[in-house]
């Protein structure tokens, strides 16, 4: 990748305040991007904007005036997720439509409005973040989780299709077991369960999701779209 390649281009990031958020906010800020970026959290950081993602509103006007600062948008990195670990059985259908909102309509509606712009000027790049999980059913997440991952996967196939022939690439990366506040809800034992069924033998850092993301948002990548990209220490070998 070329070192300079994202200097001065027009970065959004949903999800800032997680670990993954956080580490590639900060890559990005290395490669001298301009990133815009929103958590329900406050981060202390430039072109914050807090706000949530479940709220169509907010992604229309949040949009709407990164173009009227910035004039276009480079690339989107669709992060933000809520992960419940609520049972199977003890899901209810608000837990259902609370998750599905952030996770799942949240990737649709911003890759939509994010899309017109880059189909306008034939260039741009969408990255979103599924899960292990959304291959696996879920080990200790709820089920609405995997399921709302699992949709993503087949969300930017959709949106890879759509956007190829106008120079726009979207591809995923689906996280394994990574050490951000998500994991730490685990217990202990479902930890060291994890660790025992990695053949890595180790728990993922956010910045070994980060560089993936970062390469399919690349020129690297230009080959690549409607993909999504393993990164589970070898937990599955899809």
């Amino acid at each position: 990748m070329v070192h300079d390649e994202f200097r001065d281009k027009v970065i959004m990031i949903t999800g800032a305040a997680g670990g993954i958020g956080q580490a590639l906010c900060e890559r990005f800020d290395r490669l001298g991007a301009r990133v815009h970026s929103t958590d329900l959290r406050k981060v202390d950081r430039p072109l914050f904007v807090p706000g949530d993602v479940g709220n169509a509103e907010f992604l229309a006007d949040w949009v709407s005036d990164v173009v009227a600062s910035e004039g276009l948008i480079d690339v989107l990195v669709n992060n933000a997720g809520i992960c419940p670990r609520t049972p199977l059985m003890e899901t209810t259908v608000d837990d259902w439509k609370e998750v599905l909102d952030v996770n799942l309509t949240s990737v649709f509606a911003l890759s939509q409005l994010v899309m017109g712009h880059m189909v306008s000027r034939r260039s741009g790049a969408i990255v979103n973040v599924a899960s292990m999980a959304a291959k696996v059913g879920g080990i200790a997440v709820g089920p609405h989780y995997s399921a709302s991952k699992a949709a993503i996967i087949c969300l930017t196939k959709t949106f890879a299709r759509f956007g190829a022939p106008y120079g726009v690439r979207v591809n995923a990366v689906a996280p394994g077991v990574i050490d951000t506040p998500i994991t730490h809800t685990a217990s202990p034992e479902q930890l060291l369960s994890y660790r025992s069924t990695i053949p890595m033998g180790r728990v993922g850092d956010p910045s070994e999701v980060a560089g993936p993301i970062v390469f399919l948002a690349s020129t690297d990548a230009s080959y690549i779209t409607g993909a999504t990209l393993d990164i589970n220490g070898g937990f599955l070998m899809d």
